[in-house]
């Protein structure tokens, strides 16, 4: 009867510490944060006076069951919580993880497996930290480690492409930007960087690489380049104040168009013999520096017949530019790819495709009684496909409308649907959106306008080297833009974006880093008028370990502006948002917030950013600011006010200080930060 008592107390106590636990100011993101349910148990061990491992394996039995941890325990099952609990103690003791695996399979050999799958399940944003330590140790060996972190649900990121023969810095083009990461650094090595267009003189100064915990690298983007030009980039590392590296790349974008084989263009009115354009049967494709091309006319749309799945079938076939190419109808999806590669599509316009809502139940539709709900049915969808650009193109008018939330999460049609898991890593992600006009209508919207498959995973959604930018993304009863899953090096910026429950989502981000920029984000509200946040993040703790970095944003919104949303339970996540304007109109319980951050993640930094609320007429915020407005003491109601009825982007005095290089762009006199969307 003592040890029942006992064990209910213990549970009460974690439960409290739960609720309760603060992040412990100037631990950076490698620390022991104290959201992560190791921490709660060692605290609970402290708060209790914890000792015997019998009264620790209870903790640890308690913890597996709260609803946020429950699918982390997952993969460690209950009969090895004991071995859970003495690393714990050993930790409480003051051992490092590594130290207390190692103390803990002393004891047994047979401890070992467990030992460590417990710390990477105890410490889900100290695994990766966890696993490099591992790995360059004699405890256990490579292949061993590697299936000890299978087990716990672990990403190991491939290798470095290639061999790089000591050259450490690997490059990806886009069209306008270039991500470049910089292989085989510790977290203490920092990294300066510029560039040039080749044949100039002058230097500029890139934004420096930033520490990637997943992948053990440096890496960020080079942006506002131009297309089809060649730049010199030059990186310079240090540690300790020393140099330690000086490496030189030259690198060159992408072109705006793709080089097209002269013998392999195609056009509509010469091969398009009605019903689904089907690129296999037709065996249209090109190669490497020889695409083949298909040009469309306004006399000759792609019209679907009815019960085709899909209006242009592509299959694998790669190496395939469409130009003003206009499709109307598609039983589910109107232009639709698997396991390609290499496909563009320019000035398209792209209708009617989806499911018929031939039934309502419940406000959802269906396309018949024994079918599943209508979902997910976009106007182009590539599965495990990359290496795409879409530009200029007109996507609007799907056959079924989206449900809103009033009766449960919204299912209807997407715009674009992004799976960029390609099999081959050569092709993975690589996706470029830009000038479209993605767009619903008030009366019938889209779920989300772009929405990511898989996005609860490291490779799901754009999964790396991807661009939205310079859209118009309108009506959908969820998002505007899901970047959720693998964001490494996704860049979005310069969208207007208006009429959605939510702006943008990143929730979670399992591999960073991410880039949200200027971005005008306005108007939100579904059919019902209901809106949530601006920008949605959360699941660090659930999905870790991807940052955010959110700057230069126009953001003025009825409800909440930079906002906490749950993943698996977790609303924890990992930004940087910097020189942003936040306004929001109302408030309410979870309404206005301009900031809503309650797990406040000491990594996370929030500088520069006018952050107010017209109901308040101060800003509404939950988490901790690291650097206000720097002038706050000149911003007003009426200022606040001009600037929420303002289109487009605003100007605010410019402060060197918090100026970001090759982000912040500045007034043509030089005296103000742009927000918002770039002038044209």
């Amino acid at each position: 009867m003592r040890h029942t008592l006992y064990t209910v107390f213990v549970i009460v106590s974690v439960l409290i510490l739960t609720a309760c636990s603060q992040a412990k100011s100037g631990m950076r993101p490698s620390d022991y944060f104290s959201g992560q349910p190791g921490m709660i148990a060692i605290s609970t061990f402290e708060e209790n006076n914890i000792v015997r491992e019998e009264d620790a394996t209870d903790v640890v039995d308690t913890l597996s069951r709260d609803k946020r941890f429950r699918h982390l325990f997952s993969s460690l099952p209950d009969a090895h919580f004991d071995v859970a609990a003495s690393v714990l103690l050993r930790m409480q003791e003051g051992d490092a993880i590594r130290q207390a695996i190692e103390n803990v399979a002393a004891r047994d050999d047979a401890d070992l497996k467990w030992a460590v799958i417990s710390a990477f399940v105890l410490f889900p944003l100290d695994r990766y930290a966890l696993y490099m330590e591992l790995k360059s140790s004699e405890l256990v060996e490579t292949e061993t480690l590697q299936r000890y972190a299978d087990v716990a649900g672990i990403f190991i990121p491939e290798q470095k492409p290639g061999d790089l023969s000591g050259y450490p810095v690997v490059s990806t083009s886009l069209i306008e930007s270039v991500n470049i990461s910089i292989f085989g650094q510790t977290p203490d090595t920092a990294a300066q960087m510029r560039f040039r267009q080749q044949g100039q003189e002058t230097w500029n100064k890139a934004r420096a690489p930033e520490w990637e915990p997943v992948q053990s690298i440096l890496t960020g983007p080079i942006v506002y380049l131009k297309p089809d030009t060649t730049y010199e980039i030059e990186v310079t590392l240090t540690r300790d104040n020393d140099t330690v590296g000086t490496f030189a790349r030259t690198v060159t974008t992408r072109p705006d168009s793709p080089p097209v084989d002269p013998e392999n263009i195609h056009y509509l009115r010469d091969i398009y013999q009605g019903g689904t354009l089907d690129l296999e049967a037709l065996g249209i494709e090109g190669k490497p520096g020889a695409w083949a091309k298909i040009v469309g006319d306004a006399d000759t749309p792609v019209i679907a017949a009815e019960g085709d799945r899909h209006a242009i079938a592509i299959g694998d076939n790669s190496y395939v530019y469409f130009e003003n190419v206009t499709t109307k109808g598609a039983r589910v999806h109107a232009v639709y790819a698997e396991n390609a590669h290499h496909l563009w599509f320019k000035g398209c316009d792209i209708s009617g495709w989806g499911r018929q809502p031939n039934i309502i139940k419940n406000g959802i539709a269906f396309e018949s009684e024994d079918a599943q709900p209508i979902n997910y049915d976009s106007a182009l969808y590539f599965v495990q496909s990359g290496v795409i650009t879409v530009e200029d193109c007109h996507v609007h008018s799907p056959t079924p409308a989206a449900n809103s939330w009033e009766y449960g999460h919204p299912k209807g049609p997407n715009a674009f649907l992004a799976y960029g898991n390609h099999q081959d890593p050569r092709y993975k992600g690589q996706i470029i959106l830009r000038n479209n006009r993605f767009t619903g209508a008030p009366e019938h919207r889209f779920n989300d306008v772009i929405e990511g498959r898989k996005n609860g995973e490291t490779l799901g959604g754009f999964v790396r080297h991807s661009a939205i930018y310079n859209n118009v993304l309108a009506y959908a009863n969820d998002d505007a833009i899901e970047i959720d899953g693998g964001q490494h090096n996704v860049l979005v910026y310069n969208n207007d974006i208006s009429n959605t429950y939510t702006g943008i989502s990143a929730v979670p981000s399992r591999l960073g880093p991410g880039f949200i920029f200027n971005n005008h984000i306005h108007d939100l509200g579904d059919e019902r008028g209901k809106q949530w946040a601006a920008v949605k993040l959360g699941g660090l703790i659930a999905g870790p370990m991807g940052k955010v970095n959110i700057f230069h944003n126009f953001i003025a919104v009825e409800r909440n502006g930079i906002t906490a949303s749950r993943f698996k339970d977790d609303d924890s996540f990992w930004i940087n948002a910097t020189n942003n304007i936040v306004i929001t109109e109302k408030s309410n319980n979870m309404v206005g917030y301009n900031l809503y951050d309650p797990e406040a993640f000491p990594g996370s930094l929030f500088i520069n950013n006018l952050f107010y609320n017209l109901k308040l007429g101060e800003a509404k915020i939950e988490g901790n600011v690291t650097q206000p407005y720097v002038c706050e003491a000149s911003l007003d109601d009426e200022l606040a006010h001009t600037l929420y009825h303002q289109d487009d982007r605003a100007y605010l005095p410019a402060t060197s200080e918090f100026s970001i290089d090759n982000f912040t762009i500045y007034s043509q006199d030089g005296s103000n930060f742009l927000y918002g969307l770039l002038p044209e």
